[in-house]
């Protein structure tokens, strides 16, 4: 079936779309910025505004797509190909990679348009050191995973059908997991913790546990956990955090990261995508011309769960951290962080369900209230 619309006049049109997004998002993000609003509100006002023109792009970049029958005919192509010289269930899967891919591309320049559009006042309002290079950089790592998973998931279809082709896929995903820190090792700007940045974290930090400090123009957020291999698990920390936060704050951010790793929240992570990654390839393997669509719907009730679970791994962190250092503690260095705008508020109401923080008030309010000081010894 021919497309609609010339692959050329339609790649055309998703690039105007990316441009015209990226200029409306600048347009109102300089509005916002010169605004009443102080730099709090004007940091939120921004981060709104950029999942707006995401999503905005996205809803009209889809149609477009769709409209033009680019997808259907690279779908196509695709999976004929691929059926010749693998078979046709690989072709199958093969012709759903490439449907997505068609998707997802032009929803990547509008997310990188709509990431630039906001970096100058990004920058004044938060004191980011982020050049347009990194915030570009960062924006296509992070949509690159979600290729590379597209990617695996064509590769998983050479296996047989069945449960070998979902043991594979979550083999797969449990190695990507597994190699996560040595990933972020390479790609983002890092480095081994100076003799003094390790006493600041001291016994917060147990043995196992590696610590790495990340280059602040790298925008992942302050602190975070990866790895689920015993002796490479990480914690990865932003070079702001040891001038901004006193000994006591310090170490109850790092137990927050080491309690991921303790309680297993990486790992419980990994396995809910892992699962739905399984049944994505079921779908595919069992009606192949729906898959796409299954996947389409199934998305959204997906991410609402998978940030429930988020949440909950988040508040067991936090008692993790009241527990070894102190709530208090690592209340004031949310507090401190928030001031900084170094954090996320997390959502509430509707925009709370697809959040992977509860609310910070909610946070620092139970962690207040948490009565259990630091662990002897």
């Amino acid at each position: 079936m021919s497309p609609a619309l010339a692959p050329p006049v339609a790649a055309v049109l998703q690039v105007a779309v990316a441009v015209v997004v990226g200029a409306a998002v600048r347009w109102r993000a300089r509005s916002a910025y010169e605004g009443p609003a102080d730099d709090a509100e004007t940091a939120a006002a921004l981060g709104r505004l950029r999942r707006r023109g995401v999503a905005v792009g996205t809803v009209v970049t889809a149609a477009l797509t769709r409209l033009s029958g680019l997808a259907r005919s690279v779908q196509a192509d695709a999976t004929a190909a691929v059926a010749e010289a693998a078979g046709p269930t690989a072709g199958a899967v093969a012709g759903v990679a490439a449907a997505v891919a068609v998707y997802a591309l032009p929803v990547v320049a509008v997310a990188v348009a709509v990431r630039l559009a906001t970096v100058p006042y990004r920058r004044a309002v938060r004191g980011f050191r982020l050049r347009y290079r990194d915030a570009a950089a960062w924006e296509l790592e992070r949509d690159g995973v979600g290729f590379l998973g597209v990617v695996l998931a064509a590769a998983v279809a050479l296996v047989p059908a069945g449960w070998p082709r979902v043991v594979a896929a979550v083999g797969l995903g449990l190695v990507a997991t597994a190699l996560t820190p040595v990933a972020l090792v390479v790609a983002l700007r890092t480095r081994w913790p100076t003799d003094e940045e390790r006493a600041a974290v001291g016994d917060a930090l147990p043995a196992g546990v590696r610590l790495r400090v990340v280059d602040d123009r790298t925008r992942l957020g302050s602190a975070f956990a990866a790895g689920i291999v015993p002796g490479a698990e990480y914690v990865f920390l932003t070079e702001s955090l040891f001038a901004t936060l006193d000994g006591d704050e310090l170490r109850a951010v790092v137990a927050h990261e080491v309690g991921h790793h303790e309680h297993g929240h990486v790992l419980l992570r990994y396995a809910l995508v892992a699962v739905a990654a399984g049944a994505a390839l079921g779908a595919a393997s069992v009606a192949p011309d729906a898959a796409l669509v299954a996947i389409l719907l199934g998305a959204p009730p997906f991410a609402v769960a998978l940030a429930w679970v988020v949440r909950r791994t988040e508040e067991g962190s936090d008692a993790y951290a009241a527990e070894a250092v102190g709530g208090a503690a690592l209340a004031d260095a949310l507090e401190t962080l928030a001031e900084r705008r170094y954090v996320a508020a997390g959502g509430d109401g509707w925009s709370g369900l697809l959040s992977h923080h509860p609310p910070l008030g909610d946070r620092i309010d139970r962690l207040r209230s948490h009565s259990t000081g630091p662990r002897a010894g």
